[in-house]
């Protein structure tokens, strides 16, 4: 069996300096849980951070700056970027921070009929990227193969997730967490199988930027870990799979070219250096996003916005056309309403002065009459 890296636990470290611990935990993991005995050998950017790990050239402001620029949304990548990563020993103070960023994959198996096609786990058409169906509870930090991120537990809660760490609280917060979202194949309940090349230049991307934040909020660069060589001898992991050193150190290297080039606005830098309190809810000098960018996605999107103005416009036209139809039809209800009402009490009122009207015809009738007589009885007394 491959022989484990010593680890001290009175002190919470493995043996050697930061390039040596690093030279035996990253080794090379081979399905079912094999690992090269031979030690890894590091690539120039990785190697040249280990060498000063307290030699960051990244502040805070810059990296903040950086996050807002992109449209990152510091609650997607393990929280605020000016708060100190958690503490081992159940983050206890006296103990040291966190001192090693363990890689891990997902190991989703594959439903019968689907295979490892980029086009398709590739995509959002796969379930193993949505980020509404990842496992609460298991890491620090999910990355799909899209590139998006979800915080499970932000950097300042210590968590275990490893066999290693289960003998003792006191490792609770040595380990940051990253699961990367991989698929996998093989017979029956076996899922030894795995995409080759394992992991896209989006993961590696954003992998990238995960190490960066957390080097930047912990002080000093971490020891990168795979999960499979942590666990030798206490489990039976195998992750992760096809895990290219070189890929990852290409993004090292672009990333913090990226975030070195910032140039932070004074209210994140006066913020980040500790001259003044973040204003309620943040700052926001520029729009944010919880998606990376990325070409072809960041350029559907901008040619969706037009269309979803449209409709949305639509959609408010038409609902007003609709309140207004409403209020014209009630409108002309009413109407009719007070016509009928009216029309029934004209009625009524006609009703009532017909007997007025032939009582007032009959009393003239008889006046008419009685005059009749009277002039008779004044015409024969003239007579007479």
């Amino acid at each position: 069996m491959t022989t484990p890296c010593h680890f001290d636990s009175a002190q919470l470290t493995f043996a050697g300096s930061p390039i040596d611990q690093a030279r035996c935990l990253l080794r090379t993991v081979k399905p079912h849980g094999n690992v090269n005995e031979a030690q890894a050998d590091l690539p120039p950017v990785l190697s040249g951070l280990l060498a000063d790990p307290a030699a960051l050239g990244v502040t805070k402001a810059q990296l903040r700056s950086f996050l807002h620029e992109q449209g990152i949304d510091e609650s997607t990548v393990g929280g605020s970027v000016m708060d100190r990563i958690c503490h081992a020993n159940s983050d206890d103070s006296n103990a040291p921070l966190a001192r090693y960023f363990v890689i891990h994959d997902t190991s989703f198996k594959l439903d019968p009929g689907e295979d490892f096609d980029p086009a398709f786990i590739n995509t959002a058409a796969w379930s193993g990227n949505k980020l509404s169906g990842l496992a609460d509870g298991k890491t620090h930090i999910y990355i799909t193969r899209l590139g998006e991120t979800l915080t499970d537990r932000t950097y300042g809660t210590p968590w275990r997730a490893t066999r290693f760490e289960k003998p003792s609280t006191r490792f609770r917060g040595l380990f940051l967490h990253h699961e990367l979202v991989q698929p996998r194949m093989g017979p029956g309940g076996q899922d030894f199988l795995s995409p080759d090349p394992g992991f896209t230049p989006a993961q590696y991307a954003r992998l990238a930027l995960q190490y960066v934040i957390a080097g930047v909020r912990r002080g000093a660069w971490m020891v990168p870990v795979f999960h499979c060589v942590l666990d030798l001898g206490v489990g039976d992991h195998d992750d992760p799979q096809h895990f290219d050193l070189a890929a990852w150190d290409a993004a090292l290297q672009t990333t913090l070219a990226n975030v070195r080039a910032e140039q932070p606005e004074p209210a994140v830098a006066a913020v980040a250096a500790g001259m003044a309190a973040p204003p309620p809810g943040g700052i926001t000098t520029r729009a944010r996003r919880t998606k990376p960018r990325t070409g072809g996605r960041a350029k559907a999107a901008k040619k969706a916005r037009p269309r979803k103005k449209a409709a949305a416009s639509a959609k408010r036209t038409s609902a007003k056309t609709s309140v207004k139809k409403a209020s014209a039809k009630k409108k002309s209800a009413k109407k009719k309403s007070v016509a009928k009402s009216r029309k029934t009490k004209t009625a009524a009122e006609k009703r009532s002065r017909k007997p007025a009207k032939k009582a007032k015809a009959a009393k003239k009738a008889k006046s008419a009459k009685k005059s009749v007589k009277k002039r008779s009885r004044k015409g024969g007394a003239r007579a007479r």
